[in-house]
């Protein structure tokens, strides 16, 4: 087990040798505590991803702090609104937030329509947003609203030519959210890499978020007798999908995105999702850096749970701010804020090997291919 003091000591070491390179830091801001707004999504339809958020974040608001990363005398402290993802909530929040002037930045958001509604709001009032889970591209919309949030697409390009060439299909058949325009995307970018490589399209299934019984869709797509099955979809049916696809005695490659990837979709669907590869920016399991592995055993001590990517997407909007607020001199505002935080390039220290950010989104091109094992373990997946 990792303390918080052998954390600070992993995350230090890399700070040092930053500033080795860069010089001294001339910033110091006014000490004090300072709030953080942060929209949860404890309750609603994401609720087990949405806890895996919020555990992330506070174990950074306790990093920060016990580390003076912030700056001497400075304090994070967190402000914690349950929306549920609902937008109306979720705007009703950030409002509140904003009208507490002692909030001097906040963060939200999983789905990406609730995410669009929120930034009009972010941005009239000039206080800094930070995305934590949406995934549509163009959210960010500098300075007042930003995205750590590494996309999909070039981790499931990389994925999407490794099954082709490992695997080798024929043929392959889609299932997509007929009603969600990210998987649509997440989906036809896939397939354009697929037929690129001379492989055939064999058939597309679509689905509702609300679906819950999948037999039928998994019938049809057995019926088109394919050499590989990608899923693209929300959480809830990707789960399903792949089960109703092993009940009904389908035995060949289904692939998924990193919606599979938390520990309770394994609680929830079991050996189904044995061998189903899937792209991530971070897994405790196969974690290599030292940052990585720090954060992963201090999460571990804190909450009796491995960590999963959406825990260090928590962990990472609040250390992205606290970085943000560092460097600034005097009593910080908001505005200023937001323009600090706008004009970093690479987010340090950082539990996935180097997080740069173009234009107010995190831009990893490294990518994990992982899948769970039948002990219910997360490892590299090899194309076997």
């Amino acid at each position: 087990m990792i303390s918080r003091l052998n954390f600070k000591a992993a995350a230090s070491a890399l700070a040092f040798g930053i500033a080795a390179m860069s010089g001294p830091a001339s910033a110091d801001p006014e000490p004090g505590e300072y709030k953080i707004g942060f929209i949860a999504e404890e309750t609603g339809p994401v609720a087990s991803a949405g806890l895996s958020f919020l555990h992330g974040a506070e174990l950074a608001i306790e990093h920060v702090n016990a580390e003076g990363f912030a700056g001497e005398g400075v304090t994070l402290r967190m402000e914690k609104k349950d929306s549920g993802s609902d937008a109306a909530r979720s705007v009703q929040a950030l409002t509140q937030f904003i009208a507490d002037r002692n909030v001097i930045a906040a963060a939200c958001c999983i789905l990406s329509p609730v995410a669009g509604a929120m930034e009009p709001v972010a941005t009239n009032a000039k206080i800094p947003l930070v995305l934590y889970g949406a995934t549509r591209p163009g959210l960010p919309k500098l300075p007042y609203v930003t995205s750590i949030v590494v996309l999909p697409g070039p981790q499931e390009v990389k994925m999407t030519q490794m099954l082709a060439e490992k695997l080798q299909p024929k043929t392959v058949t889609y299932f997509v959210n007929a009603d969600n325009d990210g998987f649509q995307g997440r989906f036809k970018a896939a397939q354009e890499v697929m037929e690129k490589a001379g492989i055939e399209t064999g058939g597309v299934v679509n689905i509702l978020s609300n679906d819950t019984d999948f037999t039928a869709g998994a019938t049809q797509a057995i019926g088109t007798n394919p050499d590989l099955i990608m899923v693209w979809t929300t959480q809830t049916p990707a789960g399903g999908i792949i089960a109703a696809l092993r009940n009904r005695g389908y035995t060949g490659p289904i692939s998924a995105s990193d919606v599979i990837a938390p520990a309770p979709m394994w609680d929830r669907i079991g050996e189904a999702l044995v061998g189903v590869p899937f792209p991530v920016s971070f897994a405790a399991e196969i974690a290599e850096t030292d940052e990585a592995k720090a954060f992963a055993e201090a999460y571990q001590a804190k909450y009796n749970a491995v960590p999963d990517n959406y825990a260090s997407q928590g962990y990472t909007a609040i250390r992205y701010i606290a970085q943000g607020l560092k460097s600034l001199d005097g009593k910080p505002t908001r505005e200023a804020l937001a323009q600090a935080m706008a004009a970093i390039t690479d987010i340090e220290p950082n539990v996935y090997g180097g997080l740069p950010m173009r234009d107010g989104q995190a831009d990893v091109q490294k990518a994990l291919i992982a899948a769970w094992t039948k002990e219910g373990k997360i490892a590299a997946w090899e194309g076997n």
